[in-house]
């Protein structure tokens, strides 16, 4: 399903598979992650990355309440950080 003014299938889907195999993708992910941060008065590289959380309801008496707008859970979230 490419445009007609690109190559055959065939010919995408062999320099798709050559620079995906020597991660040419990665690194131009990379570079454009550490230019992205730069511009914006960040470090280059990430100290710390958060990889997951999770809604945690709570009840009444909790000591700590919050509310997650997103899953319209009342509670707090809490994040696993690896």
């Amino acid at each position: 399903m490419l445009p007609r003014e690109y190559p055959k299938w065939q010919t995408v889907y062999y320099y798709f598979r050559l620079w995906r195999e020597s991660e040419c993708f990665v690194a131009i992910n990379d570079k454009l992650r550490q230019k992205t941060r730069l511009a914006v008065g960040k470090q280059a590289a990430p100290s710390a990355a958060i990889i997951d959380s999770q809604s945690v309801k709570t009840d009444e008496q909790a000591a700590s309440k919050g509310y997650d707008a997103g899953k319209r859970v009342k509670g707090r979230k809490r994040h696993y950080s690896g």
